[in-house]
């Protein structure tokens, strides 16, 4: 009896971290679309998303956004990705770590550009406290 009680104690604590998860999700993704729309980008829901994963035994939460962009303007997508995850987190105040922004680029086939980012770092370019140039400098490439 106490085992089972046990359990549903956790499975509903498990679901209401999973539903404020997507609530937190949802209201991030509203502050983007505000960033993409003004820059004529169409990004679904399912194209930013939320991740955590184990690294060095710390859990870290990371932001996903997948853009999709013509072969000569991947670069500006990337940054539209980065100021509109730069706002989401700072007019949601979500505890993001890092940003990842992946850009699709169709030439002949589809390419991916990908970039990691400090959550800080995408905080100080959305808020003009980082150049672009210095920006670039320190993300991380795949």
């Amino acid at each position: 009896m106490r085992l089972k009680k046990l359990t549903l104690i956790i499975l509903s604590l498990l679901m209401l971290l999973s539903f404020s998860s997507a609530q937190s999700s949802s209201a991030m993704y509203k502050e983007a679309q505000v960033i993409f729309k003004s820059y004529r980008y169409q990004v679904d829901y399912s194209d930013f998303q939320l991740k955590t994963y184990e690294e060095n035994g710390q859990t870290i939460l990371q932001l996903l956004v997948i853009l999709k962009s013509g072969r000569n303007r991947f670069d500006e997508a990337m940054l539209v990705g980065y100021a509109a995850s730069g706002a989401a987190i700072k007019n949601t105040k979500a505890q993001v770590d890092r940003v990842s922004v992946v850009v699709k680029v169709q030439y002949k086939d589809e390419v991916s550009i990908a970039s990691t980012a400090d959550a800080e770092d995408v905080l100080k370019l959305y808020t003009e406290k980082m150049d672009v140039s210095t920006f670039m400098g320190r993300l991380t490439w795949h």
